[in-house]
């Protein structure tokens, strides 16, 4: 089902405070406000399980700085609409997901939404480091710390339904499961999900250090989100082959060439702002 009726009035009302901010900028603490306990008193109970709150969150705080930095109200509706889509995704993913964790299209929904959200978050945060002089340190830091809790949920749903269904598979024919089968099925859940907690921390340290490299070369802010965001995209790929027992040394190679002719192209076509 790709209908959620309450996940519909959720994304139609943060596109209205998206548009409410666009005609009135002078709101942007009130409608930063608004989001936030949107998000905390209403998205949450929506959601039903804290890991699914991350992508609406940081999506709409990201979409929201973000739109502070794009000009003109037809690109800012254009970008409303495009936030708002993907915000409804997010919501219907985590919906679906609380109700049965191995959906393969749920998990696709979640998976586009971590990497829209961390492109606006990256591409929004350094806009404001940028425009507003924020020292590097602060950059380093909240890059790390959302990017962590951004692409946690994703991991954690793959690592989760990989092992639910490999586990399945295995009790099939053993008749009723008992309570140590259960307990050790348990136990190795809390294993999953600290390898979750470990490559999420990894990757968003690998890439909070590249941000900041790149903060010494003369990029505009969307140049660097679109780095940060191809370089993170290689790097989970790679782990969600790592988790699903698909990892292959052809994928790695394939990837990482890949990964270096598009950064090549993105950069060589790029202004370069060079500070006399």
């Amino acid at each position: 089902m790709f209908f959620n009726l309450r996940a519909f009035l959720a994304s139609w009302i943060f596109a209205g405070a998206l548009i409410l901010f666009s005609r009135q900028e002078d709101y942007y603490f009130y409608v930063l406000l608004f989001l936030f306990l949107f998000n905390l008193l209403l998205i949450w109970p929506l959601a039903g399980r804290l890991r699914f709150l991350a992508i609406p969150f940081f999506l709409s705080i990201g979409s929201l700085n973000l739109l502070y930095l794009i000009d003109g109200w037809e690109k800012r509706i254009l970008f409303t609409a495009l936030a708002t889509f993907i915000y409804y995704l997010s919501l219907l993913g985590a919906n679906r997901l609380k109700k049965y964790d191995c959906d393969q299209t749920a998990q696709s929904m979640i998976n586009l939404a971590t990497i829209v959200t961390v492109f606006f978050w990256f591409t929004s945060n350094y806009g404001w480091y940028l425009n507003f002089s924020i020292d590097s340190w602060v950059l380093v830091i909240t890059t790390i710390a959302s990017t962590f809790l951004i692409i946690f949920p994703s991991l954690t749903i793959c690592f989760i339904s990989c092992y639910k269904v490999h586990y399945r598979q295995s009790q099939k024919g053993e008749g009723k499961r008992d309570k140590l089968a259960f307990l050790l099925a348990f136990r190795k859940q809390l294993q999953v999900q600290r390898l979750a907690l470990f490559f999420s921390f990894l990757i968003a340290f690998v890439v909070s250090e590249i941000i900041w490299g790149l903060s010494f070369w003369p990029f505009g802010y969307l140049t660097t989100g679109m780095t940060a965001v191809i370089i993170l995209f290689v790097f989970w790929s790679i782990v969600r082959r790592f988790i699903q027992r698909k990892l292959t040394k052809r994928f790695v190679v394939v990837n990482i060439i890949t990964m270096l002719i598009l950064i090549i192209l993105l950069i060589g076509t790029s202004p370069w702002q060079i500070i006399e």
